[in-house]
């Protein structure tokens, strides 16, 4: 889940909760653990934060084209007699 901050606020910064930190305006959080969406459902419910949706692009695969070696031609030589 991820969510975006609209005031700043103070909250848990590990999972202990034994350190704060605060969280900015337009900042956007990744909730991945269960703490952290803990600490980010307590924001939505109280209107400090709300809930965003990225969209992340996809892997781009790259394509690699082979180059191909020069044409090696032979001239033709005209013998005289």
């Amino acid at each position: 889940m991820k969510i975006k901050i609209t005031q700043n606020v103070i909250g848990s910064a590990n999972v202990h909760g034994n350190a704060t930190r605060e969280y900015k305006i337009d900042e956007i959080i990744d909730c991945k653990e269960e703490w952290q969406k803990v600490i980010a459902q307590t924001f939505l419910d109280n209107n400090l934060a709300i809930e965003v949706k990225v969209s992340e692009p996809e892997s781009k695969k790259v394509v690699v084209k082979e180059k191909k070696a020069p044409k090696v031609t032979k001239k033709k030589t005209s013998k005289k007699k």
